[in-house]
């Protein structure tokens, strides 16, 4: 499967998208999934945004998890909107395809590039509505952990252990640099450690009780379980977002330092 080119240039208006395809080429008896993608691309080529839509909704729907069908899908939304035939949260489910895209090959130029402008769009539009726009930035919390992988955040621990238990054992030499190396160690290790432990626990409660999402609706107001709203925390379109357990049509999501709940509708989850 070949990587759809794609340019986008960047100009006063979101009409300035500017975009093609290039359908990717199918091996010899192709899978099903594959066959569908090729429907699809050759439907974004042509500027059937309806057909591309479809095909990569369908897609997803299979299962079917790709960096280039993920960014293609948040492209179609893309040209949907572009024709003025776009419905309530497309935008949104454009960045989640955009944001997936990113997700599956970090580092993708065209799919940050597209995604800012996705939420660019989203801020001019919410701007002309008269909506306050916010700014909305990770807690302190989700900063320090978001930093590494939770594997990477263990094997830290581990090396501070062992630079203690090294700086303990130098530091009961009775005189000599080893015994100042060790005095000087074992503190600085110790403290490192028990910054470490919890940044690793809490990698891990992240990765294994939450999941990625965008919010898919032109705004999803967080409430408590009851449905009574908590402050004036209400996510924008287009919005990234942690989701963590479902209850009864609702999903927990936290938004910044907000966290409630909103229709499990309103949210897209993102893969992997």
């Amino acid at each position: 499967m070949r990587r759809t080119r794609i340019a986008l240039r960047v100009g006063a208006a979101f009409a300035a998208f500017l975009a093609t395809a290039t359908p990717a080429r199918a091996d010899d008896s192709p899978p099903a999934p594959e066959a569908l993608f090729q429907r699809a691309a050759d439907a974004l080529a042509r500027g059937e945004h309806g057909a591309a839509v479809d095909g990569f909704e369908a897609l997803a729907d299979q299962g079917f998890v790709h960096p280039d069908a993920s960014f293609d899908r948040g492209l179609a939304y893309v040209m949907r909107v572009r024709a003025k035939a776009d419905k309530p949260g497309d935008l949104g489910r454009a960045a989640a395809g955009f944001e997936e895209a990113l997700r599956l090959r970090p580092g993708d130029a065209d799919a940050d590039a597209a995604l800012d402008l996705v939420r660019a769009e989203v801020t001019r539009r919410r701007s002309r509505r008269d909506k306050d726009v916010v700014d909305v930035r990770p807690t302190l919390d989700r900063m320090v952990v978001g930093l590494a992988s939770e594997e990477t955040w263990g094997f830290a621990a581990i090396a501070a252990s062992l630079l203690l238990a090294v700086g303990l054992v130098l530091r009961r030499r009775p005189t000599g640099p080893l015994h100042v190396v060790g005095s000087v160690l074992w503190p600085v290790a110790a403290v490192a450690l028990v910054a470490l432990v919890p940044i690793t626990w809490g990698a891990r409660a992240l990765r294994l009780g939450t999941r990625a999402g965008v919010i898919v609706v032109p705004e999803a107001a967080i409430t408590d379980e009851s449905g009574k709203p908590i402050g004036n925390a209400v996510a924008p379109e287009a919005a990234a977002v942690e989701v963590g357990d479902r209850r009864a049509g609702l999903v927990r999501v936290r938004w910044g330092s907000s966290e409630g709940f909103v229709p499990a509708s309103s949210v897209r989850l993102i893969e992997p």
